[in-house]
């Protein structure tokens, strides 16, 4: 393959790859930042422009190519360390942007600058648009500085790598067993059956309840919400219907995850708990 003769995929690719290293970094920082609101919110741009200009100290300041370009092996052609500078420059125009919006400046020049902005994006649609023609500098600022994308090395050749694609696959199947096998693993007869085996554990005193307190924050013991057909299984706690009956179908030694009382053999009725709450709000 011809040194100068790269393809158009390969130079996108490079550019998607800087947007997701900035962006990648750029998450990192807002998650240290985050427990720090007020230095986050009057400092976020001058944070962001460091964080770009730190990238493109290390990557196209030290080298001829960006972190993008690296890991697809092609760099900038006879790139100078003027074009560098102005190169960098170019992609800083965004922070001057962001500080103009919050100057606030009078109707006329914010026309202005609208203006300039407007020019600039139809002058990147055009730039891409003699890129897809023609497959060289798909970037304005290349075109503006004469700067083209070459091969690293010699003989430099795309490969398609067969063993990411197996991998996504793999995982996609995996991901798909694990939806139709997790609803069906009983995990609270599991951590029964552990607990059971494990000789350091005590279970707790309990006593048989004769009635239960119910309000209107009263939660079901199994699945956290406010109990529909409330039960209870001997104990001070209130289940759904369909929680407590469905469990016990599942495990006929189906424990409270509250406070480990077993009663398989009685699904109690709802009358003495519906009483207590008709009792709590006045109404019996």
């Amino acid at each position: 393959m011809n040194k100068n003769n790269l393809l158009r995929v390969t130079q996108m690719n490079a550019i998607y790859l800087d947007k997701e290293i900035y962006n990648s970094l750029h998450q990192i920082l807002q998650n240290a930042c985050r427990y720090l609101p007020v230095l986050q919110l009057h400092t976020e741009p001058e944070i962001n422009l460091l964080l770009q200009l730190a990238i493109l100290k290390y990557s196209l300041l030290n080298n001829d190519n960006t972190f993008g370009q690296q890991l697809l092996s092609i760099k900038y052609e006879n790139i100078s360390y003027t074009k560098k500078i102005l190169y960098i420059i170019g992609n800083c125009l965004g922070y001057a942007k962001n500080k103009l919006e919050l100057w606030r400046p009078t109707h006329d020049i914010n026309n202005k600058i609208f203006n300039i902005y407007a020019i600039l994006q139809l002058l990147h649609f055009i730039n891409l648009s003699i890129f897809l023609h023609n497959g060289v500098k798909p970037l304005l600022i290349e075109r503006v500085l004469g700067l083209t994308q070459v091969y690293a090395i010699e003989n430099a050749q795309r490969q398609f790598e067969s063993k990411y694609l197996a991998r996504e696959l793999l995982w996609n199947g995996f991901i798909e067993i694990l939806v139709y096998v997790l609803p069906l693993i009983n995990y609270h007869k599991i951590k029964r059956t552990l607990r059971h085996y494990n000789p350091l554990y005590r279970k707790p005193v309990y006593k048989v309840m004769s009635s239960r307190i119910m309000t209107m924050h009263s939660k079901c013991a199994y699945c956290g919400e406010n109990p529909i057909l409330p039960h209870h299984m001997g104990c001070a706690h209130v289940f759904c219907y369909v929680c407590l009956k469905g469990n016990q179908a599942a495990d006929s030694k189906y424990e409270c995850p509250v406070c480990d009382h077993r009663n398989p053999n009685s699904l109690c009725d709802r009358v003495a708990v519906m009483n207590s709450f008709c009792m709590q709000m006045g109404m019996m």
